[in-house]
């Protein structure tokens, strides 16, 4: 009870209550310079600027306002006179002539008001030249050389903040409050004093507090007598930013700071990153071979001596075992036994966060050391949820560690890190750290089949046997290794049974809000089109549209209608492309409308291939596009914009469409010209024949139009002079006869496609 007391008296006098959902204003004065700090996101943008009076500091896309409880208990009035706050701003009231600075440290934004001449820790914000200097009245504040009568007291005081006595002349009623004020400082004081020392005694006579014999008292005499000037309280200098490039620590405001310097703690820098000692996460020394209850029943009989007192480094070495053995929530509750335990053992805090949730939620600063030597790699790479693309971790440190750890350790930590590892992208060390466990003689657990999944499916290798088999087991992770399932198999374009869509719409059922169910609705709607079942898959993805992005729901749209490309019967193909909203469809990416319109040309649908390719961009002109562009113009009699889209396409399928477009267009000799240099000897006979110049272009070998030729050569060459009229008559019988026979050959030649337009 009485150390209760004490306890609440400290805190009483140095925190106040934040608000919540509110940002936190902490602030700290130095001899030339007030600095408040706020903590914001890496990705919050901010402003900072000067107005005629003061600054105003803004938090864009904020809205939740901030919490100036305990500011002025620890910043005086004579820089920063007030504080007004909006839901995303800070306007700061001056009461000096000052510069100001603004910039981010770590997680936190730093703002400094500080006087003339002062050196800055960032650049000096504009236009502070051009401010109006204040007048010095009474709203100022008292100056460097006033003298302070009693120990200044902010603004949570219920007296508020007053001035000295002797600081500016001011109105008898001011000079009356003001004396009235420092009256009630003064019965404040004396009932602080009182109760501080009544705290003290109890405490000392428990045995809570000892004298320190080697500190000689200073006789009261003396201090009264003025032989010895007790020299002014000033208040301690604020320590510089952290600038280094690891930004390890992380300071939340002034108050917070360590007074031991770093390089107690953290050896050389190695790639630019502070490590700390090599064994500072030996977890494999927390613990040791005998059973469980037999080392954690006197850890715990060790917490607490015979006067009750907890013993911190007991709690400790208990946190240290549980984390040894695997229990990270009763290693958390273990540390939260005292409130600066946590603080000052926040590496054992971390490992056992990582134990209790799988990775460490939002501000990570374990995750800076993956590239140490020594074992503390093993546990910041296990601290990411996804792992950055620009960290370097040290894969064989990592695996030493694991390696060296007991094997019930091993069996719950190599799933995990070879997850990590294989998103790094060493998959041999991802392999390496499932070795581990794989040599063990008890049965791999779920995690780790599904790690080899995950190994199986990176090095390209059926992975059907693994998942099969944990969603057999019917655990916790059967969903998970059901959608890698179906994911797998679409991968290789391989079709899905019935049970296996019937399946994962269990487990949709099953799991309806959840986030794993939300991933199984996407992974659903993908069976459903595997298995042929494009009428449900299109009514789920209707039914799952409203929860999705926008970008998010035309991937999976994607994802359908690709299906349906690939494996619907014509008839269904249709009915579903045709179905499809106008503004769904121009969501698709370029290639899906592609092969939408590549198969819809192929049944003759050439109308609704341009309308498709309106919303395929032309530039640049591709020869996939150009090509369909050109049959669907060719399909709907439109030779000459078949034409325009052929320009400056090169490929032979270009100049067959580009020799047809001229063959409608009439020009068939062209088309003739070109069809033979295409080798395409029909086509070319056939656009010949259509031509006027027909006798120069057709060979006499043609096998259909030779014999045309032949008649009308002979035709040409006969001499019938020297005949009579019954030989003309014979004669003109005799070519009519031939010339019915060379065009009923031609007619009945199903190689020959003429047509009435022909």
């Amino acid at each position: 009870m009485k150390i209760s007391r004490i306890i609440g008296v400290v805190f009483a006098l140095a925190a106040g209550t934040t608000q919540a959902q509110q940002l936190p204003v902490r602030s700290g004065d130095h001899t030339s310079f007030s600095r408040l700090t706020l903590p914001i996101a890496a990705s919050q943008s901010w402003e900072a600027k000067f107005i005629d009076d003061g600054i105003v500091i803004t938090l864009a896309d904020f809205s939740k306002g901030f919490d100036l409880e305990g500011v002025f208990l620890r910043m005086q009035r004579n820089r920063i006179t007030s504080i007004d706050t909006k839901k995303n701003s800070l306007t700061l009231s001056l009461g000096c002539t000052c510069i100001a600075t603004a910039f981010r440290s770590g997680p936190l934004l730093v703002i400094d008001v500080a006087d003339a001449g002062t050196q800055l820790a960032a650049p000096a914000l504009e236009a502070f030249k051009t401010r109006k200097k204040l007048p010095k009245t009474a709203g100022n504040n008292v100056t460097a050389s006033t003298t302070i009568a009693l120990p200044w007291i902010g603004r949570n005081s219920p007296f508020g903040a007053v001035t000295s006595p002797n600081s500016l002349r001011s109105s008898p009623r001011t000079e009356m409050r003001e004396s009235n004020a420092l009256k009630d400082r003064v019965r404040l004081l004396s009932e602080t004093q009182k109760t501080l020392t009544e705290n003290v005694a109890n405490a000392a006579n428990t045995g809570l507090l000892e004298p320190n014999p080697r500190m000689p008292l200073t006789p009261r005499s003396q201090l009264e007598s003025g032989d010895e000037k007790t020299p002014p309280t000033n208040p301690k200098n604020l320590p510089e930013i952290i600038t280094t490039a690891s930004q390890n620590m992380r300071v939340t405001s002034s108050m917070d700071l360590r007074t031991q310097p770093a390089s107690t703690q953290f050896p050389e820098a190695i790639a630019g990153l502070s490590c700390p000692q090599k064994d500072i996460l030996a977890v494999d020394t927390w613990g040791e071979g005998s059973a469980f209850s037999a080392q954690v029943g006197p850890a715990r009989s060790a917490l607490v001596n015979a006067r009750d007192q907890l013993d911190k480094d007991a709690a400790k070495r208990l946190a240290q075992l549980y984390i040894y053995f695997g229990f990270g929530a009763e290693a958390k509750n273990a540390l939260r036994l005292a409130p600066e335990l946590a603080v000052d053992q926040a590496h054992i805090l971390a490992v056992a966060t990582i134990l209790e949730e799988g990775a460490i939620i939002g501000q990570n600063t374990l995750g800076k050391f993956a590239n140490c030597p020594s074992d503390i790699a093993l546990w910041a790479s296990l601290s990411f949820v996804q792992v950055p693309s620009d960290t370097s971790i040290d894969t064989n440190a990592t695996l030493r560690a694991l390696n060296k750890l007991p094997r019930h350790l091993r069996r719950i930590l190599a799933p995990a890190l070879s997850d990590r590892l294989l998103q790094y992208g060493d998959a041999p060390a991802a392999t390496a750290a499932m070795r581990s466990i794989e040599r063990l003689p008890e049965p791999l657990s779920n995690d780790a089949i599904m790690a080899q999944a995950e190994l199986a499916l990176d090095a390209g290798k059926p992975a059907e046997a693994f998942l099969e088999e944990v969603i057999k087991a019917n655990a916790a992770q059967s969903p998970e290794a059901l959608a890698k399932l179906v994911e797998s198999k679409l991968a290789r374009d391989e079709p899905l049974s019935l049970e296996t869509a019937n399946l994962v719409e269990a487990y949709v059922q099953e799991l309806r809000g959840t986030a794993i169910g939300g991933r199984l609705l996407k992974t659903q709607i993908i069976a459903l089109s595997q298995s042929l079942q494009f009428t449900k898959a299109f009514d789920a993805l209707e039914a799952l549209a409203p929860t999705l992005s926008p970008q998010a729901h035309a991937r999976l749209r994607t994802t359908v209608l690709e299906q349906l490309y690939k494996t619907a019967e014509d008839v269904g193909f249709l009915e579903h492309v045709f179905a499809q909203n106008r503004e769904h469809v121009s969501e698709l990416t370029s290639k899906t409308k592609l092969l939408l319109a590549s198969r819809m040309m192929d049944l003759g649908f050439g109308a609704q291939v341009q309308m498709l390719l309106d919303s395929v961009p032309d530039r640049p002109r591709t020869p996939e596009r150009q090509l369909l562009a050109a049959r669907a113009a060719l399909a709907l009699q439109q030779p000459f914009q078949a034409q325009a889209a052929l320009i400056g396409i090169i490929d032979p399928q270009a100049d067959l469409l580009l020799a047809k477009a001229k063959e409608m267009s009439g020009l068939f000799r062209e088309a003739s010209e070109i069809y033979a240099n295409n080798k395409a000897p029909e086509q070319a006979a056939q656009a010949a024949w259509l031509s006027e110049d027909w006798r120069d272009l057709i060979s006499p070998e043609s096998p259909q139009f030779g014999p045309a030729l032949a008649l009308d050569q002979n035709h040409k060459s006969s001499d019938d002079q020297a005949l009579g009229p019954l030989g003309r008559a014979d004669q003109a019988i005799e070519e009519s006869r031939a010339a019915r026979d060379t065009l009923e050959q031609l007619l009945n030649d199903p190689e020959i496609q003429v047509t009435p337009k022909s």
